[in-house]
C-alpha cells in the first residue's frame, strides 16, 4: 500500500475521547497510516440529582423527553432502571428527541424510537427547528449532563412550555494519563490534535497552562467537532484546521484524512 492510499502516514495524532469511541478512532488513524496517542481529557459518571426521584415518579407527565448526548440515554436509563419498564414508554403518549445521530443511535438500542432530530446537529437549531416544525408541548424533560447548555430548555420556557432539565451525569477530567500528555506536548510529538468537546479542550488548555506548554501546543494542527468547540478553541487563541460538517467522530476522521491528503499534493506541486 503506497503513502497515497495512507493519508495519515507518519502523523502523529492525539485523541483525546476514551472509551469505545477512543478506541475506534485509533484504529482508524492507525489503518491509514497514522501514529495514534489515546490521552482521554474527559469522562463521565452518573450524578445523583435531587430531584430524580420527582421526575421518575411524574415521568408520564411529560410529552418529550429530549436527550442531548449518547451519555444522557445511557444514563437516564440507568437511573429509571428498576423504577420504570422500558415497555411503558411504547405504550404512553411520551415522544423523544434527540440532538444528533449518535444519540438517535443510542435510543435505538432502547428500541424506542426518535419522533424528531434537527438537520444540524446543535442545541441552536434543534431548538429553531423544532418550533418551524410546529411540534407541540406543554412539558418536557430534558437529561443531560453538568455541563451542557441551557439552551433548549430556554427555548422551551421562551415557548410557555415547561423544561425540567435532570442532571444524569457528570462530566469530569480523569488524570490518570496527564504526565503522557505533558510529555508528548514537552518532546513536540503530535501533529494534530482531536477534540471531541469544549470540554476536551478545556481540560487540554488547563494542563497547557499549568505546566507552561503553549508554545508546544502552538505547534499542533488541530481538529474539533462542531462550532461550539471550534469556537472555544478559536476563542483561546488558537486555530482550527479540521472541522467537519457532520458533528461526529467518523466525519471528523474522514476529513483528517482529506486534509492531510490535500496538503500532500500541494506539496508536490
Amino acid at each position: 500500500m503506497n503513502s497515497g492510499q495512507l493519508p495519515l502516514a507518519g502523523k502523529h495524532v492525539l485523541i483525546t475521547r476514551g472509551s469505545e469511541q477512543g478506541e475506534k478512532f485509533c484504529m482508524n488513524v492507525a489503518s491509514k497510516g497514522g501514529i495514534p496517542y489515546m490521552v482521554p481529557l474527559i469522562d463521565f459518571r452518573a450524578h445523583e440529582d435531587i430531584n430524580g426521584p420527582l421526575f421518575i415518579k411524574n415521568i408520564a407527565q411529560y410529552d418529550w423527553i429530549i436527550f442531548t448526548s449518547k451519555n444522557g440515554v445511557d444514563y437516564f436509563f440507568q437511573h429509571i432502571q428498576g423504577h420504570i419498564d422500558q415497555s411503558q414508554f411504547r405504550e404512553s403518549n411520551i415522544q423523544f428527541a434527540v440532538v444528533g445521530e449518535k444519540t438517535r443511535e443510542a435510543l435505538d438500542r432502547y428500541k424506542l424510537p426518535s419522533r424528531f432530530m434537527p438537520n444540524v446537529y446543535t442545541a441552536e437549531d434543534f431548538a429553531r427547528e423544532y418550533f418551524e416544525r410546529e411540534l407541540s408541548a406543554k412539558r418536557v424533560l430534558i437529561p443531560k449532563g453538568n455541563l451542557a447548555s441551557k439552551t433548549i430548555a430556554e427555548s422551551f420556557r421562551s415557548h410557555h412550555i415547561v423544561a425540567d432539565e435532570w442532571i444524569v451525569y457528570d462530566t469530569y477530567y480523569p488524570t490518570e494519563k496527564t504526565d503522557n500528555l505533558i510529555q508528548l506536548l514537552t518532546e513536540d510529538q503530535l501533529d494534530i490534535v482531536a477534540f471531541t468537546s469544549p470540554s476536551t479542550f478545556n481540560h487540554f488548555k488547563k494542563i497547557i497552562d499549568q505546566y507552561h506548554l503553549d508554545n508546544h501546543a502552538k505547534k499542533i494542527e488541530i481538529a474539533t467537532i462542531g462550532t461550539v468547540t471550534k469556537r472555544a478553541v478559536e476563542q483561546a487563541g488558537y486555530e482550527v484546521s479540521v472541522c467537519p460538517q457532520t458533528f461526529t467522530i467518523d466525519s471528523m476522521f474522514a476529513e483528517l484524512c482529506t486534509y492531510f491528503t490535500e496538503n500532500a499534493n500541494e506539496r508536490k506541486l
